[in-house]
């Protein structure tokens, strides 16, 4: 039996979706390539569309969850479909949050189009619900 250090893509991707409730961006960067690309194809004013490499998508949500202090995050529940191309997964990612003055809600934030390649996500697209996130930022 022949086994294999590196995990599936499928894997890694739920891997990296456990990371998400504790807004911990070391803890997410960790599954990323060194020369990964993170993309917000329809992002609110003042955020970037495409960030490139593990240390400058580390800082933007590093930055950016911190900013989120009165949002509790309670779950992260993300349903991921494999695609017909090697290494390229769908992801739905609905998220268990409470806001402020809010009641505790279960709501889908964003759906992710997620590379990986040899154990590592090579881009990360987020297709973020930004009009939600927008009000949240106030």
């Amino acid at each position: 039996m022949v086994s294999s250090s590196v995990r599936s893509a499928r894997q890694v991707v739920e891997d990296l979706f456990a990371t998400l409730p504790a807004r911990d961006a070391d803890a997410f960067v960790a599954a990323l390539a060194p020369d990964a690309v993170f993309e917000i194809p329809f992002p609110i004013p003042g955020m970037p569309e495409r960030l490139e490499g593990r240390e400058a998508i580390r800082e933007h949500l590093a930055q950016r969850w911190s900013g989120r202090s009165g949002v509790e995050v309670h779950g992260v529940y993300p349903t991921v479909y494999e695609s017909s191309s090697d290494g390229v997964l769908f992801v739905e990612n609905e998220v268990d949050m409470t806001l402020p003055g809010a009641p505790r809600a279960r709501v889908r934030t964003s759906v992710n189009v997620v590379h990986v390649r040899d154990g590592e996500v090579t881009l990360f697209r987020d297709y973020m619900d930004t009009a939600r996130i927008a009000r949240i930022a106030g």
